[in-house]
């Protein structure tokens, strides 16, 4: 019998309660799902929907780790086979880890999707939760959920050393009313410290005019005025969040 989205959320409380499964069972249950994760992944990235909707529960929840956006099986085969053609992602699977409670499996995993087109490649990297069910003896997907992780950038070093170009940055901007972002440098390096925190951001620079708080999340981009003067900063968020702060005088 299958599970509702709901059950499946009272058995994923259960699995924290449930011991794991010794050190050879886990193994052979980890390569079974991995051979199950790999001809899902490859399924969807090829757009290849005979091979991918066997694997799918008929109340699928597929949750795009980009922006929350949850997807219904008929949803996810219709954007599978709307994928444009050309080399799939390549993308390797590590530290899978399986929790089975009855007929329900809990699989997590560490995914890393590498993309090439043309000249261009980018690495992504993201936590995964796949939910399976068995149904007539069958392990099928019933929720997918994915976590980008977020890598550290690297700095801009020139940008780094230059303090004469980077004092500009030096001042307080007015994120809203009564809400202001001092910026001022502390430990030889930039720092950001809104209204109300006690502890700042690192700024970390990944080029001219563009920083990174702590080197990881959002980014925070220096505008200037027709005469070079630096005028404010936009900083954009993960979530599509766009913030504007203009400079105080």
């Amino acid at each position: 019998m299958g599970y509702s989205s709901r059950s499946l959320l009272g058995l994923v409380a259960l699995t924290l309660a449930i011991s794991s499964r010794d050190a050879g069972g886990q193994s052979a249950t980890a390569a079974t799902f991995r051979r199950i994760l790999s001809a899902l992944y490859t399924g969807a990235a090829r757009g290849d929907t005979a091979a991918l909707e066997p694997l799918l529960a008929q109340d699928l929840v597929w949750v795009l780790g980009a922006n929350g956006t949850a997807l219904t099986k008929p949803q996810l085969l219709r954007a599978a086979a709307a994928h444009p053609p050309g080399a799939p992602a390549r993308f390797d699977v590590d530290s899978v880890r399986v929790r089975t409670v009855g007929d329900a499996a809990f699989v997590d995993l560490v995914r890393t999707d590498r993309w090439t087109v043309g000249a261009t490649s980018a690495v992504y990297r993201s936590r995964v939760l796949d939910v399976f069910v068995r149904e007539r003896g069958r392990w099928r997907l019933a929720r997918h959920t994915q976590t980008w992780l977020v890598d550290p950038v690297s700095p801009a070093r020139d940008v780094a050393r230059d303090l004469a170009a980077l004092r500009p940055f030096v001042g307080r901007y007015e994120i809203g009313p009564g809400y202001v972002d001092d910026i001022h440098w502390e430990s030889g390096a930039l720092v950001a410290t809104a209204s109300g925190q006690t502890t700042g951001a690192r700024l970390v620079p990944v080029s001219a005019t563009a920083f990174s708080p702590d080197g990881v999340g959002a980014l925070i981009v220096f505008e200037r005025d027709a005469a070079g003067r630096v005028i404010g900063y936009v900083q954009g968020y993960a979530n599509g969040r766009v913030v504007r702060a203009r400079r105080l005088p």
